[in-house]
């Protein structure tokens, strides 16, 4: 077996390559167009050495099931899976731009608002996942996609793991070490928890321009992440907001009790730094990390510090040196465990004294404004003692102008004159597209605008619809998407164009059956002398060959009626009164001007020549006199009027 898909290779026989986009350790990652509904995706195969794995099977279905669960604007959308040619595939969306980490590669670290403002559109997509029960477990820089816009994506759900999976054995660790949390690396459950702390990286390497531990080995690095106290962003970064720094410390508490308790709060702090309001994490004191992390003393041997359930548990072995673990056999002195409860116990009652100094007399509960209108919402805050910042949203379960949530939520307590953040329904969360069959662009750009969407024009040849409207469209019309979903539509380029074959040398079935093959009609069939072409062959033709027309037009055929009689003698061809006997005039109509003065010339005719306009092409002839079937004496005038 052989891995990759060239250029053109169709997969599963509606996907076809366009480009390869990427490779990774265990996938492909291709650009393709969907043939069945004409838009481009991202399909990611499986390599085939691993096809056979069954873990790694396993891992590629769950990522497919996992994402597809999830519909969110900040979620890579995942559209089809299945097998191919021995291996397996997920087609997803395919955002066009950058990872983060490539990003921050080129350009160092962000400004705090664009980094908070990043944060808070990646927390949103962790939010949902949760909400479904999904802890993605590998959130880094590398799985954060920012498109053209500076839309935050959040892909790879390959070790995502649901609440009722039986996936992962005891003791496994996965995840790429500079973001794991520290019950990942000692192989202990996970959950919702270890994804922010995850975040909390993501959100230290934006500020900061790099990874709170580094190492020369990912057992290494891991092993910091248990044990070590990470450079405070604010020490490298002089001038960062202070209450910044302190989220940083909260999401990357090695207690996962200490850390944020979900998504929501980690982004109401967020929220609450950019206003200036009081913060979570304000009460978070790092130094009890610091005290976690520190083992007892071993006697005048010196330190060890060691992982807590790293052999049960069986994810990061280390080693300890014989001297560590006869200190471990010896009776240890209680003293310092008594000192560690006295100094928790002073630490809680000052901050508890602190927190009641400055916030417990200016504190107040956020009153309840969800299914209000929002006039009465922002008069009932500002009542309360709060400012209210209004925010667009769109809801199908609350109605146009109504509150759909708050940040802070109800009986939460915020400093008076603190801000609470409400969003407002602008109309339901979907929309069912209409029928965009005829219309121009700028119609179906200015709909889509409306309800807010995004419009991709596109081009194409349409047999049926006039060049210039729109005579495609995907999704399909009666289609519901979310508000913000992309829909391509296409702009006619008129009928099909089609090259008139050469019809000289054939007779008139064989040139039919020709124009039929080219998508062409035989015309007007008309018989024409020459002295060139045999009998019965095509002797002219209009439009000429190789002119181009829309499919379906016809094309006029001349027959060759052979070598024209000779010129009657004046006995012959006179009355008894020496007058020449009239003759029927030919049909040159449709002709080419040559063939018309020629077929005319041959009866005795003397050829007058008009320029004119008409339909037909530059050349041919688009009226006479006399008219077809009337007669004329030889000698006399034939005029003719020919397309400039």
């Amino acid at each position: 077996m052989t891995d990759g898909f060239e250029q053109g290779q169709v997969i599963a026989g509606r996907y076809r390559v366009l480009r390869r986009l990427g490779a990774g350790g265990m996938a492909d990652v291709y650009l393709a167009d969907d043939t069945t509904l004409g838009r481009q995706v991202a399909v990611k195969v499986l390599l085939k050495r691993y096809a056979g794995d069954e873990s790694f099977v396993e891992r590629f279905r769950r990522e497919a099931q996992a994402a597809a669960r999830i519909n969110h604007p900040n979620i890579v959308n995942i559209y089809d899976w299945g097998p191919v040619d021995g291996t397996y595939y997920i087609v997803m969306e395919y955002v066009e731009g950058e990872t983060l980490k490539d990003h921050i590669r080129r350009e160092g670290r962000y400004p705090p608002g664009e980094a908070v403002r990043i944060a808070l559109e990646l927390l949103a997509g962790v939010q949902v996942a949760h909400g479904v029960h999904i802890v993605h477990r590998d959130i880094k820089s590398q799985n954060i996609l920012i498109d053209r816009a500076g839309t935050v994506k959040v892909t790879d759900f390959g070790i995502a793991k649901a609440d009722d999976s039986q996936m992962t054995e005891a003791g496994s660790i996965l995840g790429t070490a500079q973001y794991l949390a520290p019950e990942q690396a000692k192989g202990e459950p996970v959950d919702e928890r270890t994804d922010l702390y995850s975040v909390g990286v993501v959100f230290y390497e934006m500020l900061t321009g790099s990874l709170p531990f580094r190492g020369d080995s990912a057992v290494t690095v891991a092993l910091k992440h248990v044990n070590e106290q990470p450079a405070e962003p604010a020490e490298l970064v002089p001038g960062l907001p202070y209450s910044l720094n302190q989220i940083v410390l909260k999401a990357l508490a090695k207690d996962p009790d200490q850390r944020y308790r979900n998504a929501a709060e980690f982004t109401a702090d967020l929220v609450s730094a950019r206003s200036g309001g009081p913060l979570l994490a304000a009460a978070y004191d790092p130094s009890l990390d610091r005290t976690l992390v520190q083992s007892p003393a071993t006697g005048s041997e010196g330190t060890t510090r060691v992982l807590p359930k790293a052999a049960a548990a069986g994810a990061v072995g280390v080693a300890a040196g014989a001297a560590g673990a006869a200190g471990r056999r010896r009776k240890r002195s209680p003293w310092p465990w008594i000192a560690l409860v006295v100094f928790l116990v002073i630490a809680a009652v000052a901050g508890a004294l602190i927190w009641h100094t400055f916030f417990g007399s200016t504190t107040l509960s956020v009153p309840s404004v969800v299914g209000q209108a929002q006039a009465a919402a922002v008069s009932q805050l500002q009542g309360a003692g709060f400012a209210a910042k209004v925010h667009d949203d769109y809801s199908d379960q609350f109605g146009l102008g109504l509150v759909t949530r708050q940040q802070p939520t109800a009986a939460d307590k915020l400093v008076k004159g603190g801000t609470v953040d409400i969003w407002v329904s602008r109309g339901a969360a979907t929309i069912t597209l209409i029928d965009f069959s005829n219309w121009t662009p700028a119609a179906v750009a200015s709909w889509l605008t409306r309800n807010n969407l995004i419009g991709k024009e596109l081009t194409g040849a349409s047999a049926t619809v006039a060049k210039g409207k729109v005579f495609a469209q995907s999704p399909a019309p009666g289609t519901t998407v979310n508000h913000g979903a992309t829909v391509s539509y296409r702009v006619s380029r008129g009928l099909p164009q089609v090259s008139v074959p050469d019809l000289s040398g054939l007779d008139q079935n064989q040139a039919a059956a020709t124009l039929h093959a080219h998508g062409l009609q035989v015309g007007t069939v008309t018989q024409q002398t020459s002295s060139v072409v045999p009998v019965g062959q095509v002797a002219g033709q209009n439009p000429s060959a190789g002119t181009l027309v829309a499919s379906g037009a016809s094309v006029a055929i001349a027959i060759s009626t052979g070598t024209p009689s000779p010129t009657p003698t004046p006995s012959s061809t006179s009355s008894p009164t020496g007058t020449p006997t009239p003759v029927a005039v030919p049909n040159v109509e449709t002709m080419t001007q040559t063939a018309a003065e020629q077929l005319l010339s041959n009866d005795g005719f003397v050829v007058v020549v008009k320029k004119g306009t008409s339909t037909l092409g530059s050349g041919y002839v688009y009226d006479q006199s006399p008219k077809t079937g009337d007669t004329a004496a030889p000698g006399s005038t034939v005029t003719i009027w020919v397309t400039q």
